[in-house]
């Protein structure tokens, strides 16, 4: 049974979310953990439709992206984003905690590196986080 996440703690119904993920269990993972928030949640399957949204005109308030996707070897696709959109802030999923993603996804631009494998309350604290660091 999905956790209820007060309204009132977590409204982003203002909000736009990002999902770079082709796994479509682990956007469903996260689309659970975020939607009872209230934020607008868009998945691209794929680097290349992340930046035919992006290059849409479509204003994103944070992107969360998959570090091993397709596209995104040496955290290329981050890169690019940062350049073209520096004012996004972006989370990037790893699949383990391990140094080598950090090393190579921090000087990417990438704000926070997380495990795939977080909780709901920890990822919407997070989010959170995100949100009130840039309004």
């Amino acid at each position: 049974m999905k956790k209820a996440i007060p309204a009132d703690l977590y409204n982003w119904n203002n909000k736009k979310i990002l999902i770079v993920e082709d796994d479509y269990v682990n956007y469903l993972f996260f689309h659970e953990m975020l939607s009872g928030a209230y934020a607008c949640l868009i998945r691209a399957v794929s680097v290349q439709e992340a930046f035919d949204i992006l290059s849409s005109g479509t204003r994103f308030n944070l992107m969360i992206i998959n570090s091993c996707i397709p596209g995104n070897e040496d955290c290329h696709a981050m890169k690019k984003v940062k350049h073209h959109w520096p004012e996004l802030p972006v989370i990037a999923l790893s699949a383990c905690d391990g140094e080598e993603n950090k090393s190579r996804c921090q000087p990417a631009g990438c704000d926070i590196i997380i495990n795939r494998n977080i909780d709901t309350s920890d990822m919407c604290l997070l989010v959170n986080d995100m949100f009130d660091q840039v309004s």
